[in-house]
């Protein structure tokens, strides 16, 4: 994570930069993907008296947050822009940890064998995938004939175990279970 800090109508001092600095490296933690953090802290005037600003805009991939804060002291300013652009970075991270999950499940097949479809000599390999979704046997068995399938492959909703419906030579189906 690289880090700026820069000074706007105000002199900054050592120590101002290093307690922006403590302040500013405890957010990391609360998001991984966090590339550049810019803070601008400066002064100024208003109609209620002096007031210091502190922005911090936090550059992550894909993304930018901001947040400033305006308060009578310069550390209280750094302390709010931190604790609100933390809120800020959770909810980021939740949501592309969410997405993530919801994207990975939605490609989340179950293999039976790790290899891509390959021939032998005799007989072709077939990759086999599960389901996501669990389900009983009667929908596993819709689901084979909708498909029109020798054999369907599911996660038995009862048992969480894989099995497998088939279609008999004499029209009745078959069921087995691991």
């Amino acid at each position: 994570m690289k880090l700026f800090i820069k000074g706007r109508q105000i002199t900054l001092t050592d120590s101002i930069k290093k307690y922006a600095e403590e302040k500013i490296l405890k957010i990391e933690r609360f998001n991984d993907s966090i590339i550049k953090v810019d803070v601008t802290l400066s002064a100024g005037k208003l109609k209620s008296g002096n007031a210091h600003v502190a922005e911090i805009l936090v550059y992550l991939s894909g993304s930018t947050l901001k947040y400033r804060a305006t308060e009578q002291d310069l550390y209280a300013a750094i302390d709010k822009a931190v604790d609100g652009i933390e809120p800020q970075l959770k909810k980021h991270k939740d949501k592309h940890i969410r997405a993530k999950v919801q994207d990975d499940s939605a490609k989340k097949y179950y293999s039976l064998n790790n290899d891509e479809n390959f021939e032998t000599e005799e007989k072709k390999l077939v990759k086999v995938y599960l389901p996501i979704k669990p389900m009983d046997i009667s929908e596993a068995i819709l689901q084979l004939e909708s498909l029109n399938k020798v054999f369907f492959a599911f996660t038995n909703v009862e048992t969480g175990k894989m099995a497998v419906v088939y279609k008999r030579k004499d029209g009745d189906y078959g069921f087995i279970e691991e």
